[in-house]
Order: C-alpha cells, then sequence, then structure tokens
C-alpha cells in the first residue's frame, strides 16, 4: 500500500500564473500581508505557495510592495455615488496600479540592459554580433 506524503507539492510558477498573481495584486483592495495573499491565490490558481516561494520571483515581489505602498497611501478607502459609480473607480484604480507595475518593471528591464550592455562592452562583444539574426529552429 503506498503511503501518503504529508504535503503534495504545488506546481512551479511559471510566467502565466506570476501573470495572474500580478493581477491579483493589481486589483487588490484592503489589507495586505503575505498570508493574505496567499490565501486569495490559493483561491485563484488552486495552489498553495509559501511565501519564500512568491518572494523571490522579483516581479511578484515588486508588485507586493507596490500594492503595499498604494493601501498605504490610500486615504480615501469609502467610495462616494452611485453603484456605477464606484465599479468605474475601482476599475480606474485597478489599471492605475497596474500601469505603475508595468512602469517599475520597465525601468527594472531598462537598468538590466544597461547592465547587460556594459558587461558585453567590457567582454569585447560588438553591437553587430549582438544583432545577428538568431537561427531558425527545425520543429
Amino acid at each position: 500500500m503506498k503511503e501518503k506524503s504529508k504535503r503534495e507539492r504545488s506546481k512551479n510558477l511559471n510566467d502565466d500564473s506570476i501573470e495572474k498573481i500580478v493581477g491579483i495584486l493589481d486589483g487588490w483592495a484592503g489589507s495586505l500581508t503575505w498570508n493574505t495573499l496567499i490565501t486569495e491565490i490559493e483561491l485563484h490558481l488552486k495552489e498553495k505557495y509559501t511565501r519564500q516561494t512568491l518572494a523571490k520571483h522579483t516581479r511578484i515581489k515588486s508588485a507586493y510592495n507596490l500594492t503595499k505602498e498604494r493601501i498605504s497611501n490610500d486615504t480615501d478607502t469609502k467610495s462616494k455615488g452611485s453603484v456605477e459609480i464606484q465599479a468605474l473607480q475601482q476599475i480606474i484604480t485597478n489599471l492605475e496600479a497596474k500601469n505603475a507595475r508595468l512602469h517599475r518593471e520597465n525601468q527594472d528591464l531598462l537598468a538590466q540592459f544597461a547592465r547587460w550592455s556594459y558587461n558585453t562592452y567590457l567582454k569585447g562583444i560588438s553591437k553587430e554580433e549582438l544583432d545577428k539574426v538568431l537561427p531558425n529552429i527545425n520543429r
């Protein structure tokens, strides 16, 4: 008879899962902790990850920190107006959060590109070598 393991391991985070998690954070309202995020991820993705696993991924950690910052700066927590206006305000808030996250990710990628450019320059790799066309893949 086969024994049950103590805990089933969740699947590894891939780009699609990371995108869904940062999407959850973009739309986050209310108090945010790693435990509440883990619970929300478990509801949406049906996978349970640890804080350490989530924080290991730069996009998730950055989105988490941006969300914490946004929540702490959010002084007007109560919406006024009709249900339609509240829904539109929520959409705007989500889009602003996503825009801020994408801006931060873009800045990080530009910094990485500058680092890579400098390192390739130090190694003597020319621009022409870097701009070579990728070979075709026969599948």
